[in-house]
């Protein structure tokens, strides 16, 4: 989370988000995969649209496949997530973009108004990490809560992109390398503890 708040935002949201991020204030996770489409982002339902009269984006979740599906910490832990939604503006798609939501109170840890939010139940593995699961019902955040390092939406609904979209998806692409990392790392323990195990065991006199 540290690491998208860094990439993804601008100076003066950085200065906003990275002290209580830094200070544990904020709890947060990444929000991205959807119930129904996995890994394919063309494909995701989740929308944000803009209104320049209150200066708001709504968030919404218009089907159950738009559910976001399997962010860690979400089930029990996080109070933040940076969101991937499909953002509109003045009747116009302008594609994915990265917001910041709070998805439970900092002192009652109760999920807030419009939030759906709760663990997924047991997987095949790595059920230490209570995934979750997030349903948007019309959540309105404030115009400063889209991270803006990559593009910018101005007061009246004008959307500017400054440099390419792929740039918001180097969260996501760290953490798979990460994953990658740690499988191989556990793979070389498990031989290492097998290897070992087996020199020194026997099956009978």
């Amino acid at each position: 989370f540290v690491f998208m708040v860094l990439n993804l935002t601008n100076d003066e949201q950085k200065n906003e988000w990275l002290p209580r991020v830094i200070n544990c204030n904020i709890l947060g996770t990444y929000a991205q995969t959807e119930l129904g489409h996995g890994s394919n982002l063309k494909g995701l339902e989740t929308t944000a649209t803009y209104d320049p009269k209150t200066k708001e984006f709504t968030l919404h979740s218009p089907t159950l496949t738009s559910y976001k599906w399997w962010p860690g910490n979400m089930g029990h832990t996080v109070n933040y997530a940076i969101v991937m939604a499909q953002l509109y503006s003045q009747g116009k798609h302008h594609g994915l973009q990265p917001f910041i939501v709070q998805l439970r109170d900092e002192e009652t840890h109760k999920p807030m108004r419009g939030i759906t939010v709760g663990d997924i139940g047991n997987k095949l593995g790595y059920n230490t990490m209570n995934n979750g699961f997030l349903k948007f019902d019309k959540v309105r955040i404030p115009l400063k809560n889209m991270l803006m390092k990559s593009a910018q939406m101005h007061e009246n609904g004008e959307f500017v992109r400054t440099r390419s979209s792929v740039t918001n998806y180097g969260a996501m692409s760290s953490m798979r390398v990460s994953i990658l990392y740690d499988t191989a790392e556990f793979m070389a323990k498990a031989v290492t503890i097998a290897t070992r195990y087996s020199m020194v065991r026997r099956q009978s006199p």
